[in-house]
């Protein structure tokens, strides 16, 4: 397994790992020490890693390279 992506913040590793899942790469989100705020909060002090079956990895890091793009293009 390869870890492709870590976010401090859940909905962040979330929303990738749904977009994996659709272009039919399977994945997990892995996280340690993790806090919830409230049910609709989490956040880990170690961060949430999204990780990928070494065979997925290359097109894995593509999509989440596009989405890093697109979310900082989108953030005012």
């Amino acid at each position: 397994m390869k870890t492709i992506y870590s976010s401090a913040f859940q909905d962040d590793a979330v929303v990738l790992l749904s977009l994996l899942h659709s272009a039919g790469i399977e994945g997990a989100i892995m996280a340690d020490k993790m806090h919830s705020m409230n049910p609709l909060f989490s956040f880990s002090s170690m961060g949430f890693d999204i990780i990928v079956p070494d065979e997925a990895e290359e097109d894995a890091l593509a999509l989440a390279k596009d989405y890093r793009e697109r979310k900082i293009k989108n953030h005012p």
